[in-house]
């Protein structure tokens, strides 16, 4: 397949992350309304133990991957099959020791760390998923190096919608079984896989549990639906490794030059992924502390079921809203990271500052109204995406709230470490990520056990340690590329001032629509309404002129 320019490759993968991530929404949604907060509190802890999992082991295989591929094709596309061969070892053995190990340390991880016993068969359903993720992303790697975005868009999808299909048939599936057939499969499942499980005086107690592994499931059929298809995909990559018999089975020295490209980018990614992990960590004793400070704050629930209920609300509907941006803003990351290392391998110091001013200015443009707009009209969002769960709705309007304005951060500075990855500087985002991490933990100690702020203050800290990573990224890509701090700072500046007419806008139109009319009118208004505002403001201060169209569009 032809090689895709920067803007081409992100357009295919954010068309299909946007396609994508709809359906994922398609299938977390209606999760969470016959989960509730409980069930799905059940399912974010073992997808928070998953995470981890993926962090260390998959995410920095992509990367990797498309850098080295994309150096090797500018300047020794002699080397390209020897070191997908090396890859495909050092991925296919790290799949399986780190499938091993999640299979293994989930149950006590549920048990002592998350404080979520009843989360381990869900943790124990998805631990194959890592596995077929580390070889799914080392052909994802292989592709993007060569500016081929087309299969991971496709394997996208693929995921997705065997997600949605899988996930939810196998969670409606178990939530209608019966009693007496939801016995007799806990007594099974209990004797085959004792470590899992707890003692239950009821079988109905265990049947949240199961339904949530049920859901999970769908996450790992999707994964290996999705690595068969990178694998069957035919192009150049695949034929420059039928054609490499002629050169050895593997090189050791070119696994520790990728392995040693792997760790910092993983590394990276596991200190972006704490986000969640200190989430899990701590919240449930946050909340815990709270109740005992002031119980009547938190009156009309069981207090036994407030840590997994605000829990549960929190990851699973204002988290999810919370990562849909940053989640499609990636993209020009992925698409943008070869580019960038051809560049600085070639020291094109033009083409470099070309690049990550048009990353920088493409994501910002999405980021900053989009984060807005979620903080202006939360309520109305989280009606529209989760109409039957009032209790849980309420939980979440403030933290997404506040959410909002980390989606703006988290998404600019989710592609400049891309960048800064792809001039080979990985420690940067691992050193900017352990601070961003550090802020991360003490506000939610600080914060969380707080009654009148409870499950806000985790928001809050998001934000604090979005914010702070936001900043240093910025500071250093401007140092290790050439692009000045003034010049990104002007940029910013008008956008977000943008932003903030776009959201008073929006805000403007809810507030007005929504107390006569539904969340399936007020949302689309405020939304088309916020939109237009913003174009036409970025417009009329400069932001959006020939010029930027002309340097998106080329």
């Amino acid at each position: 397949m032809k090689r895709q320019s920067f803007i081409k490759g992100s357009l295919l993968l954010i068309g299909s992350a946007a396609l994508a991530k709809v359906i994922g929404a398609i299938f977390r949604i209606p999760l969470a309304n016959m989960l509730g907060g409980t069930g799905m509190g059940y399912f974010s802890a073992a997808y928070g133990i998953f995470m981890t999992v993926y962090a260390v082991s998959v995410s920095g295989i992509p990367a990797a991957a498309a850098r080295f591929t994309a150096e090797f094709s500018a300047s020794a596309p002699q080397k390209l099959p020897q070191f997908r061969k090396t890859a495909l070892a050092v991925c296919f053995g790290a799949g399986l020791f780190f499938t091993i190990i999640t299979l293994l340390l989930a149950y006590p991880f549920c048990v002592f760390v998350s404080r979520s016993p009843l989360s381990a068969p869900a943790a124990a359903m998805i631990a194959p998923s890592v596995f077929f993720c580390c070889v799914t992303a080392v052909y994802r790697g292989f592709y993007e190096g060569q500016r081929n975005m087309f299969p991971t868009a496709v394997s996208q999808v693929i995921e997705a919608v065997i997600k949605l299909g899988a996930g939810l048939f196998l969670c409606r599936t178990v939530m209608n079984l019966s009693s007496e057939k939801l016995a007799d499969i806990t007594d099974i499942i209990c004797k085959l896989f004792p470590l899992y499980y707890i003692n239950s005086s009821s079988a109905e107690e265990l049947r949240l549990p199961l339904a949530a592994a049920a859901a999970i499931s769908g996450v790992t059929i999707s994964t290996a639906a999705g690595m068969f298809f990178v694998t069957a995909y035919n192009s150049n990559v695949n034929k420059l490794f039928i054609k490499s018999k002629l050169y050895p089975s593997m090189s050791t020295e070119l696994a520790r030059s990728f392995t040693a490209a792997v760790i910092p980018v993983a590394a990276g990614a596991l200190m972006t992924n704490l986000t969640s992990l200190i989430d899990l960590m701590t919240i449930t004793r946050s909340l815990e502390k709270a109740i005992e400070i002031s119980p009547e704050s938190f009156s009309g629930i069981p207090s036994d079921e407030i840590p997994a209920f605000f829990y549960g609300s929190f990851t699973g509907m204002a988290v999810t809203v919370f990562n849909l941006i940053p989640s499609f803003t990636n993209m020009f990351g992925k698409s943008v990271l070869p580019c960038i290392a051809e560049d600085h391998s070639a020291g094109n110091a033009v083409s470099l500052h070309d690049n990550v001013t048009r990353a920088f200015f493409t994501t910002a443009y999405i980021a900053v109204p989009c984060g807005a707009g979620i903080s202006a009209i939360a309520p109305d969002i989280l009606g529209l995406l989760f109409p039957a769960r009032a209790a849980e709705r309420a939980v979440c309007i403030l933290p997404l709230r506040i959410l909002g304005v980390g989606i703006i951060f988290l998404s600019v500075s989710s592609v400049l470490f891309q960048i800064l990855q792809g001039m080979g500087k990985s420690s940067i985002p691992v050193r900017i990520m352990l601070l961003g991490a550090a802020v991360k933990l003490v506000g939610n100690i600080l914060l969380t056990p707080v009654p009148v702020l409870n499950i806000s203050g985790a928001a809050i800290s998001t934000v604090l340690c979005c914010g702070i990573v936001f900043i240093l990224s910025v500071y250093e890509t401007s140092r290790c590329t050439g692009c000045t701090l003034k010049e990104l700072a002007v940029l910013i500046a008008k956008i977000i001032f943008c932003g903030i007419l776009c959201a008073a806008a929006a805000f403007l139109v809810s507030q007005t629509l929504s107390q006569r009319h539904s969340c399936l009118v007020s949302v689309p208004l405020s939304v088309l309404t916020g939109a237009i505002i913003y174009i036409i403001s970025t417009h009329l201060m400069g932001v959006l002129n020939k010029t930027t169209l002309k340097m998106l569009i080329c």
